[in-house]
């Protein structure tokens, strides 16, 4: 909410938008629960569909504010480098990570009980 008003949306609007999102929620909830009761098994492909959707945002949304961090009037060209290079690696661990997740998944366990 606070990005909206921030972005000069009426607070009216804005409760629109948030009352909207959350009744979206609900509908994404019974069809998540009906596919979930389907003869063949959706779980991956929803899994799947859901990741995209977040990498997709994330990259939308953060990659334009680092490319325009390291072209800064003042910024020395050592720094944008050396930033690029740490966003860079960010991105790798974090790939990294999710494809070791991947892979290692049958392996897995955490057991709950004490």
């Amino acid at each position: 909410m606070a990005l909206l008003l921030g972005a000069g949306l009426r607070l009216r609007a804005v409760l629109l938008a948030n009352l909207l999102s959350a009744l979206l929620a609900y509908v994404g909830m019974a069809v998540g629960v009906l596919a979930s009761r389907a003869a063949r098994p959706l779980g991956p492909w929803i899994f799947a569909a859901t990741a995209g959707v977040f990498l997709y945002v994330a990259l939308v949304d953060m990659l334009p504010q680092m490319l325009l961090r390291g072209t800064g009037a003042g910024r020395r060209r050592a720094d944008a480098g050396r930033c690029f290079v740490l966003q860079a690696l960010g991105f790798l661990l974090g790939g990294g990570l999710m494809l070791t997740i991947a892979l290692f998944e049958e392996q897995l366990s955490f057991p709950l009980e004490p």
